[in-house]
């Protein structure tokens, strides 16, 4: 089943899976253009990127490499943390064009991922911070404690 993808759907709600991944939410710039997407594609797409060696698991390493590839890409002034303004900027995240009604719809929403990322309440989200929230993304997704996330189980995770 297929449904009409709005630019804001595609930059958060494709986002949004990943955000469950790692509460960063860079997205594959193939997702961008998408105008009809079915879930399973988002999935799909979110999954590939973090497959990196593509055997069709993603292992606990390429899943905290690609949360620490976002983290440092979040983090423009390379100070170790990401604040809120990192946070906010689309920048990181190879959005492509949207409208700018889709674009504040999306900061509103990691406006309140910064806020659950944000531990510490601190205003900035630490390698700690994000490390913690990768580990927990994992171990959710994890469902039979393997060690590996299959495609079944990040669809589950996505629903």
């Amino acid at each position: 089943m297929a449904w009409k993808v709005s630019s804001a759907w595609t930059a958060v709600g494709v986002a949004g899976v990943a955000a469950v991944l790692l509460g960063l939410d860079a997205i594959p710039a193939a997702a961008q253009s998408a105008q009809t997407m079915t879930k399973e594609q988002a999935v799909q797409l979110v999954f590939k990127r973090f497959d990196a060696d593509g055997d069709g698991n993603i292992s606990n390493a390429e899943f905290m490499k690609v949360g620490d590839q976002d983290f440092k890409a979040f983090d423009a002034n390379k100070d170790g943390s990401v604040s809120k303004a990192e946070f906010l900027d689309p920048k990181p995240r190879r959005l492509g064009k949207v409208s700018d009604s889709d674009l504040a719809q999306a900061k509103k929403i990691w406006a309140r991922q910064f806020e659950i990322l944000d531990t510490d309440k601190n205003g900035a989200l630490s390698d700690a911070e994000h490390e913690k929230a990768g580990k927990r993304s994992f171990t959710h997704m994890d469902q039979n404690n393997d060690g590996e996330i299959t495609m079944a189980e990040m669809t589950a995770a996505a629903r």
